[in-house]
């Protein structure tokens, strides 16, 4: 069996990193797209470091031809939340262009702590709003076979006013939604992408 191509966009992020790591040990091939290429110290003979930027889809269609899946690790921030709907809309339509139908998008503040604060709250609505967007955009999708990973919904409890820190994402796909542990998040979501990838592929040979 050949081995798997991902194009993974975000790759200098510590989330980046432990996605690298882990697909390294599956022994797949890696491309990272950084903006600051001295950003990822891993060195690898399946890892190759290129610059690169997912707000632009002409980068993400040039890069992404050849890979098997693409993976955009792309936070909300709560000062800029429409940066990620813009991010989003951009990865999907480069990834489309370059004819793969693989694409996991991680929207979730993995390593970003939670606050119990209601200033944090306040402030987590419009990171929250974008993840919302984000996911209406996937909901469109009919070509790609996607995931999209974002924050489970952080609400005060209504007692004791606190806010819970969360322990897990949720994955939303074609097919619905599912809890992933934040504890082992890569290989989880290095399933997803890569191993659906492989059973497209699999079923589209077995039709011709």
């Amino acid at each position: 069996m050949a081995k798997q191509k991902v194009l993974l966009f975000g790759a200098a992020s510590k989330t980046g990193n432990v996605l690298i790591a882990e697909a390294l040990k599956r022994k797949y091939s890696v491309t990272a797209i950084v903006y600051d290429i001295s950003k990822v110290t891993i060195k690898h003979p399946d890892l190759k470091v290129e610059y690169g930027h997912m707000m632009n889809k002409d980068d993400v269609e040039n890069m992404a031809k050849g890979h098997d899946a693409v993976i955009g690790i792309h936070e909300p921030m709560s000062e800029n939340p429409n940066e990620h709907v813009k991010a989003i809309n951009s990865v999907i339509d480069g990834t489309k262009k370059a004819k793969v139908n693989r694409l996991l998008i991680i929207g979730h503040p993995v390593y970003r702590p939670v606050e119990n604060t209601m200033e944090f709250y306040d402030s987590w609505k419009t990171v929250a709003w974008a993840q919302r967007e984000a996911l209406k955009r996937f909901q469109w999708e009919s070509y790609l076979n996607w995931g999209y990973a974002y924050s489970a919904k952080l609400e005060p409890d209504p007692r004791s006013g606190r806010i819970d820190k969360q322990v897990n994402m949720v994955l939303a796909t074609p097919l619905g939604e599912s809890q992933i542990p934040l504890k082992n998040f890569a290989p989880h979501l290095l399933d997803k992408a890569v191993m659906q990838a492989l059973h497209s592929r699999m079923e589209l040979e077995f039709h011709i």
